[in-house]
């Protein structure tokens, strides 16, 4: 059995949170519905549709409730390790590496069904004010849903450190969560484009509502590459020094 079938299995109550998940997500899209058609007027005149529900119901979801259940998530999935004593456990005949690494790959399977239900959601609220989602509307959500979820793994990566230096799964929640509304504060003292929690809302254009340029595309790839790196080597650093 591979080590993330193992994880798999070891989340015997994910599916909570996936349900958590769809909720959330559907709330979203309902606030950005609602938006619009509160200010439908406006939009018609702008000739804005999908975007309306994407912009509104994505601002609030990228920007705190997309990256506080990345935070939960993470603090679940090394919860179980401390309270069993199976970090020490596992050192001993070397697979804490292995199973961080399975911790990872579940943790980026969660962003991307995040993320998937949320395009999703978007998608149906869409239809059912009547807009038409051609091709590349289509296109747009998937690409900066799939930018949203690297910036996602990039939150993913650095609470699953914190999950692994702090025991204590409300303390590692809390940290999760004060740093999810500093991304809020982040985007809106226009500080965004660096602060690690806030790369989700980067990446979904929740603000801009347009293609990114080349040269932003580029810079969002590298920076989030960088910070996911950092936080892997870091959390690899810790597991092989730290005392369990």
């Amino acid at each position: 059995m591979s080590t993330l079938s193992i994880e798999r299995h070891k989340s015997k109550r994910a599916w909570v949170l996936l349900a958590v998940v769809i909720v959330l997500a559907g709330l979203n899209a309902l606030n950005g519905a609602t938006n619009y058609l509160r200010n439908a007027e406006t939009f018609q005149e702008q000739g804005v549709t999908w975007l309306a529900v994407w912009g509104q119901g994505g601002l609030l979801w990228a920007i705190l409730f997309f990256p506080f259940l990345i935070t939960i998530r993470a603090a679940s999935l090394t919860r179980m390790e401390h309270e069993q004593g199976n970090w020490r456990r596992l050192a001993s005949y070397g697979a804490h590496l292995r199973v961080y690494r399975g911790k990872l790959l579940l943790l980026a399977g969660f962003v991307l069904c995040c993320q998937a239900a949320f395009i999703v959601v978007v998608a149906i609220a869409s239809l059912l004010l009547g807009f038409e989602l051609p091709p590349e509307a289509i296109a747009a959500m998937l690409c900066w849903g799939l930018l949203g979820a690297i910036g996602g793994m990039t939150v993913a990566a650095i609470q699953l450190v914190v999950g692994i230096i702090v025991r204590s799964y409300a303390t590692a929640v809390a940290i999760g969560l004060v740093a999810s509304v500093g991304s809020l504060m982040a985007t809106l003292g226009g500080l965004d484009l660096l602060y690690p929690y806030a790369q989700a809302g980067v990446g979904m254009r929740v603000r801009a509502l347009d293609w990114p340029t080349v040269p932003e595309t580029f810079g969002f790839l590298v920076w989030n590459t960088l910070l996911i790196v950092a936080a892997v080597l870091i959390g690899r650093m810790v597991l092989r020094r730290k005392e369990h």
